[in-house]
């Protein structure tokens, strides 16, 4: 009897550890939200500005600034599409939108990812994955039918908001307002020699 309690707790204990929970916090207005905050004591205000505004025109397909207050705050839109993979093979499952700021302090700097509206995708007749017409707010799960795909969408977002801390961190740790990309001479052309 004590063997099979053992076994049975054991089990139990091994599915709550397995078991996959909310990975972006939520804040005090109930929504999640990715935050990050980086301190970078070498790179000073103003080439931390030349590096947001690098950082946003390099994205700026994916993430569009709405507006900045000077050089200490700026604000945009983004999307990021969640994708599912096996063995290499995968597909998009769908979009999330979310509104973006990044505010600079000297020698830190805030980044915000939040208000994440999902778009599931579907195939259409021609065999592409297109959005389908419903938006739904990350906060309201979608029961228990879907909950297990929900969860996973909330991890690829996660995911995917690391990914862009990620790109961020390394713009703005560049301590030289404009860098210069080495620019190669073309090779010299001969007409003359075959």
């Amino acid at each position: 009897m004590k063997k099979i309690m053992f076994v049975l707790s054991l089990f139990v204990f091994s599915l709550s550890a397995f078991s996959q929970t909310n990975v972006l916090p939520m804040d005090e207005r109930g929504k999640y939200t990715f935050l990050e905050v980086a301190e970078l004591p070498l790179v000073k205000k103003e080439v931390m500005s030349a590096n947001a505004k690098r950082f946003f025109k390099g994205y700026s397909k994916a993430i569009k600034l709405n507006s900045s207050e000077g050089d200490t705050a700026f604000y945009g839109k983004g999307k990021m599409v969640l994708n599912k993979s096996l063995v290499g093979v995968g597909h998009p499952t769908g979009e999330a939108k979310y509104n973006i700021s990044l505010e600079l302090r000297n020698g830190k700097y805030r980044l915000i990812l939040t208000d994440f509206m999902f778009t599931p995708y579907e195939r259409d007749r021609y065999g592409n994955f297109v959005p389908v017409a419903v938006s739904t707010a990350l906060e309201k799960s979608p029961g228990k039918l879907n909950n297990a795909e929900w969860e996973k969408n909330v991890a690829s977002i996660a995911r995917e908001s690391k990914k862009i801390a990620d790109k961020l961190k390394a713009t703005m740790s560049n301590t030289i307002k404009d860098p210069q990309p080495e620019t190669k001479k073309p090779a010299t052309v001969s007409t003359t020699k075959w």
